[in-house]
């Protein structure tokens, strides 16, 4: 897409949706683990508690080892293309197998070895109530946080090594499937555009983006048969009115 233009994704299956969620945790992480006072320290710990939160799905190391499978399937059959890297190409196609093989391998759930641990247990819990991890809720979590920040910033890179391989893997999943169409130019007749779906196309995720300068943003519902985007004015104040006016966009369908 041209560059100035704001990006919304709607996933389509339950996977996708708690990649895209990883992926925003993790971007706040790492915008926030550079913070050592003890306030960002906090937002570390409750991003890492909502990580582990989402990764608690019994199902989802075999759901990620599928989808790792499934990528490696439709990469293998670009080998021998002319116009391929060979060398790049297989090796991300043994990363691939390695991640799904850890994945597979491994016992517990992803991360087990931090649901292990005592204080993040005890605040899995109070952190759930708006305010919880006060001094008075959890002495050990307010002692640990008057520490020198060199100490809680080497225990907070340890915990985040556990997640190491999910990173990689949620990273790679995001980066095929987004890369797997290519956007297409569309408009919105009055703010609103409708079109027919072919039942027989898995679709994984749909990815809508408008320039910056258009003063709109898409609601993307999806039936079996039909995409509908409706595109409406912004106010944070009061209840968004549909948008006016006619509009172009950028549409992709990605299905790998």
């Amino acid at each position: 897409m041209i560059d100035n233009v704001i990006i919304y994704e709607q996933p389509l299956n339950e996977l996708i949706r708690v990649c895209l969620r990883l992926e925003q945790l993790f971007f706040q992480i790492d915008h926030q683990v550079s913070d050592t006072s003890i306030l960002g320290t906090r937002h570390v710990i409750v991003a890492i508690i909502n990580v582990l939160q989402l990764l608690d799905r019994p199902d989802l190391k075999a759901k990620l080892a599928k989808e790792l499978n499934h990528q490696m399937l439709l990469l293998a059959r670009l080998q021998n293309t002319p116009e391929i890297d060979e060398k790049k190409l297989n090796d991300l196609l043994k990363q691939l197998d390695d991640l799904s093989r850890c994945f597979i391998d491994t016992n517990g759930k992803i991360g087990q070895n931090l649901r292990d641990i005592e204080l993040l247990n005890t605040l899995r819990l109070h952190l759930a109530s708006p305010g919880g991890g006060c001094s008075f809720d959890i002495p050990l979590f307010h002692y640990w946080l008057q520490q020198p920040a060199e100490n809680r910033a080497t225990t907070i890179h340890s915990w985040l090594e556990e997640f190491k391989n999910i990173r990689i893997a949620n990273q790679l999943i995001l980066q095929l499937v987004r890369e797997g169409s290519k956007p297409q130019q569309k408009s919105a007749t009055n703010g609103f555009h409708q079109e027919l779906l072919d039942p027989q196309i898995n679709l994984r995720l749909i990815r809508v983006g408008v320039t910056a300068d258009i003063a709109a943003y898409p609601e993307i519902s999806l039936g079996r048969h039909f995409l509908s985007i409706r595109f409406f004015s912004p106010s944070i104040y009061e209840r968004p009115t549909q948008y006016q006016n006619n509009l172009s966009f950028w549409l992709s369908y990605c299905t790998s």
